[in-house]
């Protein structure tokens, strides 16, 4: 169904770290851009979508603080498309930043914890989690059970911070969202639904968990699809809340998830080495069907990402492996 293509180099590994992949895939600017971290380093490859130029370049995170001249590990890096402006967002051990979309320039930091306390408990809360939702409103999840929402103008640094959501008891895994639908996972696997309206953003659902930690998130068509820890896929109505669909996808920690919005494919990637496609089924009670499965030989998969919407290729990312891989359908 799918083929193994000739990977693409990066300048450093790929950390373990979950959701370690991001994809800006622009066709109509002939530009398909990947992003993955290591450890306070973010490696990013630019090239054309016919393959013929190939471009590579680093973003070194650097803390803005006066007393703290430190480069912190990054925890996650993805690239935010709202319709006013599209950036490229880090979380670290220390705190929130944004960056122009080709990382040429930071143009916000938010800290995060007390920096000046010699409690760990205080100075520790980093960021993990990034969306948006609306038209200009990126969320970022904190350690804390936080997410911290901030207001994206469309040009400058002009960036605020409108509000702290709370409602998770434990730290924040990941977010995901369809329009003006916000959904966030922890570390014990509850997930929340969040709507918008107009500028204000409530809490719509509660799904509890049952102590797996929910590493990554999708949510396609009011179909929510979490990745847990414990190898399962989760999938659940974001009209009602109930879990429709129950999978043991894979025997080891499932790391990242993506949706091809047109096809309605599901990509999941694992510590075990697999690289697994599945079939959404949209509708009052949502399925779930196993369409495909590779193993990455001797590679823990940390990241993956379609690269076409209508699910024609994908590409995935290994801790300790400088290649990004690609598979495109036959």
């Amino acid at each position: 169904m799918f083929r193994r293509e000739k990977p693409l180099a990066l300048k450093s590994s790929a950390s373990a770290l979950a959701n370690n992949l991001s994809a800006l895939i622009t066709p109509e600017k002939d530009s398909l851009n990947y992003a993955v971290v290591h450890k306070a380093v973010v490696n990013i490859i630019s090239s054309t979508t016919d393959g013929s130029s190939v471009t590579n370049k680093q973003v070194i995170c650097k803390e803005p603080s006066a007393t703290h001249q430190t480069t912190p590990m990054i925890l996650q890096c993805k690239w935010i498309q709202l319709p006013v402006r599209t950036v490229l967002v880090l979380t670290t051990l220390r705190g929130i930043q944004i960056y122009e979309y080709d990382g040429s320039a930071m143009i916000y930091f938010h800290a995060l914890g007390n920096v000046h306390s010699s409690e760990a408990s205080e100075y520790g809360n980093f960021g993990r989690g990034i969306s948006c939702v609306g038209d200009n409103f990126l969320c970022v999840g904190t350690q804390l059970g936080e997410i911290a929402v901030f207001d994206i103008p469309q040009k400058g640094p002009n960036i605020n911070m409108k509000e702290s959501l709370t409602g998770h008891k434990y730290p924040v895994c990941d977010l995901a969202s369809e329009r003006n639908t916000l959904i966030s996972s922890d570390e014990q696997g509850s997930i929340i639904l969040w709507s918008l309206n107009d500028t204000s953003i409530r809490q719509r659902q509660f799904i509890q968990g049952s102590g797996d930690p929910c590493s990554c998130l999708c949510i396609w068509k009011d179909i929510i699809v979490g990745g847990f820890g414990n190898g399962q896929l989760k999938v659940y109505s974001a009209k009602t809340g109930r879990l429709a669909a129950l999978v043991n996808a894979h025997v080891r920690w499932i790391n990242a998830l993506d949706i091809a919005s047109e096809s309605g494919e599901l990509l999941s990637v694992s510590d075990d080495t697999y690289a697994r496609i599945w079939k959404l089924k949209a509708g009052e009670n949502p399925e779930i069907e196993f369409s495909f499965g590779e193993s990455v030989t001797d590679l823990q998969l940390c990241g993956g990402q379609f690269v076409h919407k209508a699910g024609m290729g994908f590409c995935v990312t290994g801790y300790d492996s400088s290649d990004l891989v690609f598979y495109l359908r036959n």
